[in-house]
């Protein structure tokens, strides 16, 4: 009876690589090994091809951190950083595409007050909103930020409950709906106002 294939992710990634080349500077190393260590198929050319498309790519990469470093954020940068994050990406990835430091990426969220996404939530708990953004209605059809779901959400419905209103919002990452008071929501105006695209 015949052997069914297993198909085993490949680790490319900048660690595995790295740790790769390491092994191939030691004296003795085997490019079998190397080729397991990426989970690849044994193909030396192939091997070779990978480690150089991984250190060409990783001296770009250093040269545009070079020409960046030291240079404020352009108007495009701050507007990619704001919509990107708010979409989802992570300051790293974030980082990564822009070459600049997570550093850098973190004092643009900051300076521009952008709600930060809370890497521990708790449901009924959530992150407090900027003070910028703080408002006590919105409107039907505003896209908002939610504290509790850590993402932008469209506003819905309005209701008044106990004296203060609380919206039936619509998670368009998640494609869900839920309730939240106006504490719990952050306005984006002011980010639209810059030319963030929401």
């Amino acid at each position: 009876m015949a052997r069914k294939k297993v198909n085993v992710e490949e680790k490319l990634d900048d660690n595995s690589m790295e740790r790769v080349i390491k092994y191939l500077s030691e004296k003795g190393a085997k490019k079998t090994i190397a080729c397991q260590m990426l989970a690849i198929s044994y193909n030396t050319a192939r091997l070779d091809k990978l480690i150089q498309t991984y250190l060409e790519k990783k001296e770009y990469n250093a040269k545009r951190r070079a020409e960046k470093r030291g240079k404020p954020a352009t108007e495009e940068e701050i507007k990619y950083v704001i919509g990107e994050y708010l979409e989802g990406a992570s300051i790293v990835d974030i980082s990564k595409s822009l070459f600049r430091g997570p550093t850098f990426i973190k004092s643009i969220l900051d300076q521009y007050h952008v709600p930060e996404r809370d890497t521990s939530p708790d449901y009924f708990h959530p992150k407090l909103i900027p003070d910028n953004a703080v408002r006590d209605r919105f409107a039907i059809g505003e896209k908002v930020w939610s504290a509790k779901y850590n993402t932008v959400v469209e506003v819905l419905k309005e209701l008044v409950q106990k004296g203060e209103y609380v919206y039936q919002i619509y998670m368009l990452k998640d494609m869900q709906y839920g309730y939240q008071p106006a504490h719990e929501l952050g306005s984006l105006e002011d980010l639209k106002k810059m030319g963030v695209s929401i």
